[in-house]
């Protein structure tokens, strides 16, 4: 994933930043599903998660921002965009569906 991550940001360095990153949306793709392991088919998720975090570095907290004429708008919470990917995986494992549950 590191690697991945390095390549579409076009960065060659700060690896500790990003494995703690790529943890850090591990961890809470994992505390969502209520699993031990990340699925491969979501790993993508977990790249795209720390690639978010990376990009708002020192706009946390922030749930949008302008500066010179241009404007950026945040999700406050990173998984929204994949609920319904998750919620379908984890009924598939016969699980209770996380609808109206929000992480944080």
């Amino acid at each position: 994933m590191l690697e991945r991550i390095k390549l579409i940001l076009g960065i060659h360095d700060q690896d500790e930043l990003l494995y703690e990153l790529i943890s850090i949306s591990t961890d809470k793709l994992l505390t969502y599903l209520g699993v031990e392991d990340v699925p491969k088919q979501f790993e993508w998720i977990v790249v795209e998660l720390a690639i978010q975090r990376f990009n708002r570095i020192g706009s946390e907290g922030m749930s949008s921002e302008s500066v010179d004429g241009g404007s950026n708008t945040y999700i406050e919470d990173e998984l929204t965009p994949y609920y319904q990917i998750l919620e379908g995986y984890k009924e598939s494992l016969g699980g209770n569906s996380g609808k109206g549950y929000k992480l944080f």
